[in-house]
């Protein structure tokens, strides 16, 4: 047995990527990597259900659409089943907003796994692992980005990560395995290429075993990381404890900066947030200083007390208070600022408040001449179903008197008779 398909094996069972009967999705590109991956599967007789996935990219014309043909004819006469998927990926990831390379990753990703199979299986190599980690450097990472491509995540498994892609090509030249060339691999002006072609071997001068090296670096950051990544999920635990959301700031300070930072981060990535290196520094200040960060949108990240949590501003329950002052109706000149925000003081009877929507509340919109369930007003005004909660219905003793900013009855609105009227003011508060 050759030393990389020991190695391989090795590989293999260290991280239990593959299992005997289990249906497995190969990328297979056509490429000296991906088919090295597809004939180490179809070894022992091929233990597994086989399905080898093609993407077809729309970017180096009939180069590309030959590519296709080289894996479906493999393929073909050996009767493995072949689907594969073309797409535009310059047109399309136009049309979305995206990068080319990001919309193809993303469109592969999702043709892999529509076939619901046990296991993904990617030729990446430790040669793609550390360009990965050096362009991260670059732009600049942390201890996560340089544990490089994983072996596994969820199921997708990458057999030949330990591999470097000299070695690869080796293998498929002595044992005659026939693979395409991507003619877009000498061209410098893609960042990846630059750092194959121009990066990586200016380091093999000062160091032939460069690659070896950086893998030692890439195994001992990814030990590092899961290891941090152990202490926060404790952290995360233990800082929760009483509170259903956020987090206890007096737990967070018991642990090291590197954990409370990874806590934050998880704690944002539950609204869908990746935080970067600037708004993570940002966010750690609020573990000594009450104050609140906007994040994205309407998500922020606040501290008060002892709890720090992240929250959607809209979910977020208010205090609410409503003010009134008094004025001569003949001295009030700014109507137009206090549209359905003042009635006549002469009319109301009893005290006013603010209260609760409830089945059957009525209003006589002023100057309509009829009498509408705040259901149907609602309805007419066409304010969505999940807004109608926050409008405030202010009311006396005898009933409602005004939906603020929208209505005010006609037993309350002011006339040539009106002598004072009262100005509504409505205050909110985060109750944080």
């Amino acid at each position: 047995m050759s030393e990389i398909i020991t190695k391989i094996n090795e590989t293999v069972k260290a991280y239990n990527m593959l299992n005997e009967g289990e249906t497995v999705v190969a990328g297979v590109s056509g490429g000296a990597d991906s088919m090295l991956l597809l004939h180490y599967l179809l070894l022992d007789n091929c233990p597994y259900n086989l399905i080898v996935a093609h993407v077809e990219h729309g970017i180096r014309g009939e180069a590309s659409k030959a590519d296709c043909e080289f894996v479906k004819r493999f393929c073909e006469e050996r009767g493995i089943r072949f689907d594969m998927l073309a797409i535009d990926a310059p047109k399309e990831a136009k049309e979305q907003g995206m990068g080319v390379e990001e919309y193809s990753r993303n469109r592969r990703y999702e043709f892999f796994n529509s076939f619901n199979a046990d296991k993904i299986a990617l030729a990446h190599n430790l040669s793609d692992s550390v360009e990965t980690a050096l362009f991260r450097i670059a732009r600049g990472t942390s201890i996560k980005g340089l544990a490089g491509i994983p072996p596994v995540r969820d199921n997708i498994v990458r057999p030949l990560i330990n591999c470097t892609a000299d070695e690869i090509r080796s293998f498929c030249n002595e044992y005659d395995i026939d693979y395409v060339v991507d003619e877009t691999n000498s061209d410098n002006n893609y960042s990846r290429n630059y750092i194959r072609n121009v990066i990586v071997p200016a380091f093999k001068q000062l160091n032939p075993s460069f690659e070896g090296a950086v893998f030692r670096l890439i195994q001992s950051s990814a030990e590092d990381e899961r290891f941090i990544e152990s202490c926060a999920e404790h952290c995360l635990f233990k800082s929760r404890g009483e509170y259903e959301e956020g987090a206890s700031i007096y737990e967070l300070k018991q642990f090291d900066v590197a954990v409370q930072k990874r806590v934050i981060s998880k704690m944002a990535a539950d609204y869908g947030i990746t935080l970067d290196a600037l708004h993570l520094n940002e966010a750690l200040e609020l573990i000594d200083t009450p104050k609140k960060l906007q994040l994205k949108g309407d998500i922020y990240i606040a501290s008060s007390g002892d709890l720090l949590r992240v929250y959607n501003q809209n979910d977020l329950p208010q205090q609410v208070w409503l003010s009134y002052s008094y004025i001569d109706y003949s001295k009030f000149k700014d109507a137009k600022n206090y549209k359905y925000m003042y009635v006549d003081y002469d009319k109301v009877v009893g005290e006013v408040r603010l209260k609760e929507r409830e089945a059957g509340d009525r209003i006589s919109p002023a100057g309509r001449g009829c009498t509408k369930t705040l259901k149907k007003l609602y309805n007419e005004l066409k304010i969505p179903a999940e807004n109608r909660d926050k409008l405030h219905i202010i009311a006396d003793e005898l009933g409602i008197i005004a939906i603020a900013g929208y209505a005010v009855d006609e037993r309350v609105k002011p006339d040539s008779g009106t002598k004072r009227i009262i100005l509504f003011e409505i205050t909110t508060e985060d109750l944080f």
